[in-house]
């Protein structure tokens, strides 16, 4: 079943110009009327505008119970962000945590950019008692139990616990942690996570970082990094496979690490994807000291660890992006890094193309290792051209003789269609200089374009996309529970003779994730000439001649 959403004869109608207004408006004030002899100049038109002070987003982070080691405090876990429908309503709302000093935020979308905070009564406001927090980090939503509405997971910090809060379906939440096996991780520190099925099972697995923490590598037992979900009638219910999977011992143990930090574990953003285009989705996670990784599904719920130590050199990998960003049927791994001046190599961030399951490291002829202190990513189709760009936020409080980090800018690297990428954050609005952390791209207002929402050292900026004149398409997935989110299906949109693929992950970026609805940009295209997706299970749906300019939810042939 295909079902469009309400928006489309709204934006049938307005000819789909981006930021909710027409093409016509949008020309307007591209050209404005003559100033007045001595009057100021209006300020430059960009593609992106903030407009966090009308959204109602506001908040500061901070702890109250102070984080110890490794400089793990607020200035690295800021940027916390889950992001989906979570009360079924059709727009993206957004679950925040912000340390221990006050109440976790859930903002509720309510059209218009708009959003209301929420948090207590949906009974998300505080994790320990009726008036504390423990610290979290690493959130996600997901539908967790299958009942298709999104849980959510809230990692913890220091050995302060791991939440799972289950959705009852009418705007409220419930501790459902005790028992779930997830109350039993006792690693410190659980900074990011990802959701999928890697067993192909029917339910969403987890995968969880931690970076930070402490390991015996003699002996370092259980990881607690792969998470198999075994949910039941009972509950919410998942047992610890990092063993039994062949995730431990080798994910903290690499043959030759950038440094000689061998009693930590770095793991910092995962995610779920499917790199040899089997089904069966393979785990990457991106580490700091060089310990990003590579593990291949065995299809027996086991992996093998693919890590090329010549070719993942990303030295500080902590955000991560997965996309086919060359249009040609495979997923690529963006990894942003730090850009070094002066003595040290310059490896920056990394851009590692897919090549028949293998990676090779295409970041110079790309032209995207240049970012700054970066942290939290996404592909993104800015200007819906037909291919994926990519956006990167930076910023760390160090001045050296060669590198002033305080004052890096957010990077948006453009796509030539042809492989390689130019630095325009400036010419879209998007060079600020805010020391951003984890990042959500979505289309928060539904209007066919992707927002940013940019989670900073302290607060957010919300980002509305104001590209106008390209047509787009969007789609969301209805799969069969437990997986309705359909995670590790595939959608592949031809349109003006090019063909893009799209996977549906709840992977991290840092920190924070992106909602499973997928907008493909259609440039000047009127329709979809072939619209085909291809679910977990195998099973295929396909449509011929989808008219642009509107948003459908396509449903799995069971349903």
């Amino acid at each position: 079943m295909i079902t469009a959403c309400p928006i489309v004869a709204a934006l049938l109608l307005t000819a789909c110009g981006g930021g909710g207004g027409s093409s016509a408006e949008n020309n307007r004030q591209l050209i404005p009327p003559a100033l007045p002899p001595g009057s100021d100049p209006p300020p430059p038109v960009t593609q992106f505008n903030n407009v966090t002070a009308t959204s109602g987003i506001s908040y500061t982070n901070g702890f109250q119970a102070p984080l110890t080691r490794w400089e793990l405090d607020v200035i690295t876990t800021a940027g916390a962000a889950a992001a989906g429908d979570y009360d079924g309503d059709g727009d993206i709302d957004v679950f925040i945590v912000r340390g221990d000093i006050g109440p976790n935020l859930l903002y509720r979308n309510i059209g218009g950019l708009i959003f209301e905070e929420v948090a207590g009564a949906a009974g998300l406001a505080f994790t320990r008692s009726a008036t504390e927090n423990y610290r979290h980090a690493g959130t996600m939503f997901a539908d967790i139990d299958g009942d298709a509405d999104l849980d959510l997971f809230l990692g913890g910090l220091e050995g302060d616990p791991c939440k799972i809060y289950e959705n009852m379906g009418n705007g409220t939440f419930v501790d459902a942690s005790h028992g779930s096996g997830l109350d039993a991780i006792g690693t410190g520190n659980s900074i990011g996570a990802a959701f999928g099925d890697y067993d192909l099972d029917g339910d969403l697995d987890l995968f969880v970082s931690h970076w930070g923490t402490e390991r015996d590598f003699s002996a370092p037992g259980d990881t607690q990094h792969l998470w198999r979900n075994d949910s039941d009638a009972n509950g919410i219910r998942f047992t610890s496979v990092s063993q039994s999977a062949g995730i431990a011992p080798s994910i903290i143990d690499l043959p030759d690490p950038l440094t000689a930090f061998q009693i930590w574990d770095f793991t910092f953003a995962p995610s779920f994807a499917r790199i040899n285009d089997d089904l069966y989705p393979d785990i990457l996670s991106v580490a700091d000291f060089n310990f990003t990784q590579f593990f291949v599904n065995n299809q027996d719920g086991t992996f093998s660890n693919a890590t090329d130590t010549d070719v993942l050199i990303d030295q500080h990998g902590m955000g991560s992006a997965v996309g086919d960003y060359d249009n040609d049927g495979d997923l690529d791994w963006f990894v942003s890094s730090i850009y070094f001046e002066g003595d040290e190599p310059k490896y920056g961030n990394r851009l590692y193309r897919n090549d028949e399951g293998a990676f090779v490291d295409v970041t110079e002829t790309a032209g995207v290792a240049r970012g700054g202190w970066g942290w939290g990513a996404c592909f993104v189709d800015v200007e819906n051209d037909g291919d994926l760009d990519i956006y990167h936020t930076n910023g760390w409080p160090l001045v050296d003789a060669d590198n002033d980090y305080s004052a890096d800018t957010s990077v948006v690297f453009v796509s030539n269609g042809e492989g390689q990428f130019e630095s325009k954050a400036s010419d879209l609005g998007l060079d600020d200089s805010d020391e951003g952390r984890g990042v959500v791209c979505a289309d928060f207002d539904n209007d066919g374009d992707v927002d940013i929402l940019q989670l900073k050292y302290q607060g957010a900026n919300l980002w509305r996309n104001d590209a106008g004149g390209n047509n787009f398409l969007g789609i969301m997935l209805q799969g069969v529970s437990p997986n309705t989110a359909a995670a590790g299906s595939r959608i592949w949109v031809t349109s003006g003779g090019v063909t893009q693929m799209r996977e549906i992950s709840i992977a991290s970026n840092y920190a924070s994730h992106n909602p499973t609805e997928r907008i493909f940009g259609m440039g000047a295209a009127a329709m979809a000439t072939q619209l085909r997706v291809q679910w977990p299970d195998g099973r295929e749906t396909q449509m011929s001649n989808v008219p642009a300019g509107q948003k459908l939810t396509i449903q799995h042939p069971e349903l």
